[in-house]
């Protein structure tokens, strides 16, 4: 935790929670165990800290600044954005959850967009996450995330990739998911319309899903 957060109540998301000298001996350690680390990082600084400590991924990055994109990009390290549970705050927050969590998203989520949109126009790898658990942002929503990452300035492709090989290679194990390819699990989505048209596809409630070649919905 780098920073604050929008549920968290009594901090604001500029707040820095680990000094820079922590998180790089957080991160040193988790990586001698061969450990994938993450940091929710939201704020300037907190996020810069997390990207000079060294972490695989920037989780959130509401205000990622040019100087740490390009250090992201140099370094390969992954942003994941989440910008589905920004979205369902802001849109449907408003009197079903603390007046603290739903004004914090409402003055920061045009800066969420434009920063991750930004990162992404610049080469960032991309994962997909989703803060799943967040108001009104269950799993089984994950496919809108997507819609989000292109309204935030991604290609369908991009988008697309987030979901499958960059996910994969964040977590290491691209080498047996995260496409189709001969040698790996065979984990595929039948969906009746092109995503790469539209990449809301992804949400048909009737698709069928496989998990290592075979059908499971």
């Amino acid at each position: 935790m780098a920073t604050g957060g929008i549920m968290s109540q009594g901090d604001q998301i500029d707040d820095t929670e680990l000094s820079l000298e922590e998180m790089k001996m957080a991160v040193a350690e988790a990586h001698s165990k061969h450990m994938t680390v993450c940091a929710h990082a939201e704020g300037r600084l907190g996020i810069h800290y997390a990207v000079v400590a060294g972490v695989d991924s920037v989780e959130h990055g509401f205000y990622v600044s040019d100087d740490d994109i390009e250090l992201m990009k140099q370094q390969g390290t992954f942003l994941s954005p989440t910008l589905i549970a920004g979205h369902q705050i802001a849109v449907y927050g408003k009197g079903k959850m603390t007046d603290f969590s739903y004004q914090k998203m409402c003055q920061h989520v045009d800066a969420f967009y434009a920063h991750v949109g930004k990162a992404i126009k610049a080469g960032v790898k991309l994962a997909l996450g989703t803060d799943a658990g967040t108001f009104m942002n269950p799993l089984e929503s994950t496919a809108k995330e997507l819609t989000e990452l292109v309204r935030a300035g991604a290609s369908n492709y991009q988008a697309l990739h987030a979901a499958g090989l960059g996910s994969a290679e964040l977590l290491q194990i691209d080498d047996e998911y995260g496409s189709l390819e001969e040698g790996k699990y065979a984990d595929f989505l039948v969906l009746k319309d092109n995503p790469l048209r539209d990449v809301a596809a992804v949400e048909q409630a009737d698709k069928q899903v496989y998990q290592h070649g075979v059908r499971k919905f």
